[in-house]
């Protein structure tokens, strides 16, 4: 079985031209666009930053599901990094809480939910296990997983859930770390390895929209453009909807996996299939709203009036999240290679290779915002929280924004 992995630090797209098209190297080198003056609306500054002991590199992937990302929960922002540590830092005050180190390197950043699993955070190891951890810094339990994960877990209904690498969803319990149920998909013969998602219900810390999703409810986008909503507590499986249909001449064209986890908005989940199309579904049966074709290189965000999506140039365009009408494109960070974006203060911000975070205004797409991170790009998805936008950069820092 082949499998491909990567990082949304580069789009996918750009370096496959390198592997499979001779005339691309006699072709010019495209350079990143270059920084201008923007009217500044929007003004951010650090409430808090910490770096997370030790300090080198809590993480250095980009944007996927799969990159360290913090989780935030009873009133913590929790991050790990991949040489196994994990850290609680007070969400209002950055104060450090507590430290462990699992003596392992690990896969993926903190997985979370809400309700029963307030206080709960979960990881998993490059050795296929999975880990779950208290809101004291407590080690609860180790669980061999029976395979590998390059994602992020999540907690729901007294289960925590992970997707393996082979296309396996599995449910352990939440007090055992017992098998619970496992739930198998075919696995295509090319994959993004960590860029899907799972979603559950979210703590009330995360500034959450008007989302769906009860207590039992677990939403999980998977390779090859499939997404089912299943009952966490027991595996059955809801809906399920093909989104998109894998099409192209060779398999690198038929990549087609979901990025990231999909949002839920009140009645709708929107998703983002990798260089084919972005779209919304509803709900309560998966059924089709509205889908566009669209070359989508990172994980998208969205609200229950906008969706923004960037493509693999670093193109970021702007689509009515009701209609599907596309309302605008900015271009002016092209090739910045940038991270994926997060809704937080009436803009999209979004990182990029110099440890800037740019900020879009969400009704023209102008630029508002610039801001320079302390500790370079973010190492994974940002997080808009009841406090703040909360980052975690690959030098090892946490850091709490608001204006």
């Amino acid at each position: 079985m082949a499998v491909m992995k990567t990082s949304f630090s580069r789009p996918l797209g750009l370096g496959l031209c390198l592997v499979f098209l001779a005339a691309c190297s006699s072709s010019p080198k495209l350079k990143p666009a270059s920084l201008s003056a923007i009217d500044e609306r929007i003004g951010l500054r650090a409430i808090w930053s910490q770096p997370a002991d030790p300090a080198p590199s809590i993480g250095s992937s980009a944007s996927g599901q799969g990159a360290f990302s913090p989780a935030v929960s009873a009133g913590m922002a929790v991050v790990a990094g991949r040489e196994g540590q994990v850290q609680a830092f007070s969400l209002g005050t950055g104060q450090r809480l507590w430290g462990l180190s699992l003596g392992q390197p690990l896969a993926a950043g903190v997985g979370t939910g809400a309700a029963s699993a307030e206080g709960q955070y979960a990881v998993v190891t490059r050795a296929g296990e999975l880990v779950l951890i208290d809101a004291k810094g407590q080690l609860r339990w180790r669980q061999a997983m029976g395979g590998v994960s390059f994602e992020r877990p999540a907690i729901s209904s007294g289960v925590v859930a992970v997707r393996l690498a082979d296309n396996r969803l599995v449910g352990f319990d939440k007090e055992t770390g017992n098998r619970r149920w496992l739930l198998q998909r075919t696995l295509p013969s090319l994959v993004l390895h960590g860029e899907s998602g799972l979603r559950v219900a979210p703590s009330p810390a995360a500034a959450a929209l008007n989302e769906p999703l009860g207590p039992t409810d677990l939403l999980a986008g998977l390779p090859a453009g499939r997404m089912l909503w299943l009952n966490a507590s027991n595996g059955a499986v809801v809906w399920e909807s093909q989104v998109v249909v894998p099409r192209g001449s060779n398999e690198v064209e038929r990549i087609s996996d979901l990025l990231g986890s999909p949002v839920a908005l009140s009645d709708v989940v929107c998703f983002g299939a990798y260089q084919n199309a972005v779209g919304c579904r509803q709900s309560a049966n998966g059924r089709g709203i509205w889908q566009k074709s669209f070359a989508l290189a990172l994980p998208i965000a969205a609200n229950e009036d906008w969706l923004i999506a960037v493509d693999a140039s670093d193109r970021v365009a702007g689509f009515n999240r009701r209609t599907g009408e596309r309302a605008w494109t900015n271009d002016a960070l092209f090739l910045r290679q940038l991270s994926a974006p997060v809704l937080f203060a009436g803009a999209a911000w979004l990182g990029d290779s110099e440890g800037y975070l740019h900020g879009l205004d969400l009704q023209t797409g102008a630029l508002v915002g610039r801001l320079r991170l302390e500790g370079g790009r973010p190492s994974g998805p940002m997080i808009a929280t009841t406090e703040g936008l909360l980052v975690q950069t690959q030098a090892g820092r946490v850091s709490l924004l608001r204006p």
